[in-house]
């Protein structure tokens, strides 16, 4: 389904409700581990590739790194048998802390680092090399078109998928994270309660 997102240009529309796979290559290997995602900028924040530890289809993977394609870093393999489903997808996982809750819990199991690649405005941030500055759905076009070029892009498939929108503005709801504060009213509200 093609969506107008706020924000990029009004004649812009965007492909939502589709899973794109994709190859990362094993670090001083011809071997490669292919990842699904509805979401492939993200790969951009990418701090592992998570296979099951049962799962005899990577095996030889455990402990191994991935190279990125994009930036200059290396992804470990990771064994986590919370986050991975091995019967579905591909059984692997790419784990971005920093732009998903499950991925967020897989990280701080693992002690992952959690990389921010979205600015407030919904650009890409400067950590994403060359698709930096870029709005986040065309960072998405863009990247595609890179994996196709590298010979890194293995296929896509429609995926119905639930969608936050905020209720004001209608934009895609992004999961990020943000500093959290709080107040501590209980002593406040005892002294309330006095007067009262």
């Amino acid at each position: 389904k093609r969506i107008s997102v706020p924000g990029h240009p009004k004649d812009a529309t965007y492909v939502f409700g589709v899973i794109w796979s994709f190859a990362y290559k094993v670090s001083g290997s011809d071997e490669e581990l292919v990842v699904a995602t509805t979401r492939p900028e993200t790969m951009l924040g990418d701090s592992a590739v998570a296979v099951h530890p049962d799962d005899p289809r990577y095996k030889q993977l455990h402990g191994k790194f991935l190279q990125h394609p994009f930036v200059d870093r290396l992804i470990p393999v990771i064994c986590d048998s919370t986050l991975v489903d091995m019967t579905f997808g591909t059984g692997a996982v790419k784990v971005t802390p920093a732009h998903d809750p499950n991925d967020f819990l897989c990280g701080r199991r693992h002690k992952l680092p959690e990389i921010t690649i979205f600015t407030e405005d919904g650009k890409m941030a400067e950590n994403t090399g060359q698709f930096a500055g870029l709005m986040r759905f065309e960072a998405r076009i863009k990247l595609l078109a890179a994996l196709k070029d590298k010979g890194l892009y293995r296929g896509d498939a429609d995926n119905k998928m639930r969608l936050g929108k905020c209720s004001r503005t209608g934009d895609i709801i992004e999961p990020m994270l943000k500093p959290q504060w709080w107040v501590n009213c209980s002593g406040m509200a005892q002294r309330a309660t006095d007067v009262v």
